[in-house]
């Protein structure tokens, strides 16, 4: 029963980043459709504070929500690979990089449940609080992989060079899109920069994927083996 339970937690971890996608475009379409029934806005790309407002509250608060326990979940799966996986760098340092999660859930609950209707100033407070931690994890977690895929010798479950450039460039785009859109308030470089965590996200996959096949082939043998035993006794 351990073993299945096991199993199930390794590959909900190859499915969790799909899921959490597939949660956030839900939650910012649903609360767009719920908006342009009253006519609220004419624009194509709202900001997407202004999803929340009125009718797409409720809607907005229930998506950020379910999406808060995925992305720690995913995060969680992270750590414990990393953990696992090598022997290079410290697990404490681990722990606090991957500490990053609890601070975005904090921040990204403060943005979601506080309205720009109904505190403005503690819901910016909590959009850039969320986007400065996303961030200070993105740059973090890619120096360590860039530094295990240089130790690859040592660490030879990171020798993918194609993983770290895929984390690079989704900081690059991120803090560019973030950066354009404090500057000039325009919504495509906010959708942007809200979409580059779930883009990060999925540079965890193929070594979740490698991970789960791993474990599942690990717990056949072992089964075989057990009954083996139990054949020759």
């Amino acid at each position: 029963m351990n073993r299945i339970l096991k199993l199930i937690w390794y590959w909900c971890l190859v499915i969790l980043p799909f899921t959490a996608i597939l949660t956030f475009i839900l939650t910012l379409v649903v609360c767009s459709q719920a908006q342009r029934k009253i006519g609220s806005y004419h624009t194509t790309l709202p900001n997407i504070s202004i999803l929340a407002k009125g009718p797409g509250y409720r809607y907005f608060v229930a998506g950020f929500v379910l999406l808060v326990p995925q992305l720690l979940l995913i995060t969680l799966g992270r750590l414990l690979f990393l953990l696992h996986s090598q022997t290079i760098v410290h697990h404490v340092i681990l722990y606090i990089i991957h500490s990053c999660a609890l601070v975005i859930s904090v921040f990204l609950l403060i943005m979601a449940i506080v309205s720009v209707d109904h505190n403005g100033p503690l819901h910016v407070t909590g959009a850039i609080g969320m986007f400065s931690s996303f961030f200070t994890y993105f740059i973090s977690h890619t120096i360590v992989v860039f530094y295990l895929f240089i130790r690859r010798a040592k660490a030879p479950r990171h020798s993918n060079i194609l993983l770290p450039l895929w984390f690079l460039m989704c900081c690059v785009l991120a803090i560019v899109c973030f950066s354009i859109w404090a500057a000039t308030s325009q919504s495509i470089p906010q959708y942007i920069a809200a979409g580059t965590p779930f883009l990060y996200i999925l540079g965890f996959i193929p070594q979740f994927w490698s991970q789960a096949r791993m474990k599942r082939r690990s717990s056949v043998a072992s089964f075989e083996e057990h009954n083996i035993d139990r054949i020759n006794l």
